[in-house]
């Protein structure tokens, strides 16, 4: 048995992505988790350990929210295109 100061097992962003593509229902949703996860990983390294996971949960209970159904127009849309974007100010929220 594990402690509670143990480490969670280590994941990769891979394979993070497959999980929630796992969790996504839509191919809309599907699309998103790749955006997000790449913005997220890409922040990672300038925030807490506990925010990274945070947003990761974040993820995941958009993707199992049955009220949001993004369509394939809102992925091009700018501001869901510019998730990734360098120009995008980075915030931990």
């Amino acid at each position: 048995m594990t402690k509670t100061e143990d480490p969670i097992p280590g994941i990769t962003w891979t394979q993070l992505q497959t999980v929630l593509e796992h969790l996504a229902e839509t191919p809309a949703k599907k699309t998103m988790v790749k955006h997000l996860v790449a913005a997220t990983r890409k922040q990672s390294p300038f925030l807490p350990p506990e925010t990274s996971i945070k947003e990761i949960i974040y993820i995941g209970a958009a993707l199992l929210d049955v009220r949001f159904q993004p369509s394939d127009s809102d992925l091009n849309t700018s501001d869901a295109s510019s998730l990734s974007s360098p120009s995008r100010p980075s915030s931990p929220w």
